[in-house]
């Protein structure tokens, strides 16, 4: 499985990757206009991620947004007719109902709430059908 963690926070990045990195092959972004481009050149190359990690708060940018364009992509692209569609979690310490509900709104399948431990980010897969 391809994986695509995107936090602004270097050290963040850095622990959930190793945490994911037992499950696949993972790649980080610090923004999400990287994590945009990263998300697009990986369908034209034929490996598209199977999951996204996505922090909220990526500095100036909302990461609910980021994951509102990745799934306009998706559509627009066909993703979702021949299964390629990404699994989205929501990685934030946010752990109000409105950032929940909002984030599911724009697309995620799930939401992990800091820090991240390997207990709750196994339920999520699992929960995803991703192991």
């Amino acid at each position: 499985m391809r994986i695509l963690v995107v936090d602004d926070n270097y050290v963040n990045r850095v622990q959930l990757k190793t945490l994911l990195g037992q499950y696949g092959d993972c790649d980080g972004a610090g923004s999400g206009d990287t994590a945009i481009a990263m998300f697009c050149e990986a369908h034209k190359e034929g490996m598209p991620y199977s999951l996204v990690t996505m922090d909220i708060e990526l500095g100036e940018e909302d990461g609910r947004e980021v994951v509102e364009s990745i799934r306009k992509w998706e559509n627009d692209n066909d993703c979702f007719d021949n299964s390629t569609e990404a699994k989205i979690l929501m990685v934030t310490v946010k752990d109000s109902g409105k950032d929940v509900f909002s984030s599911f709104h724009k697309g995620c399948e799930g939401y992990l709430v800091k820090p991240v431990t390997p207990d709750s980010i196994k339920t999520e897969l699992a929960k995803n059908g991703l192991i």
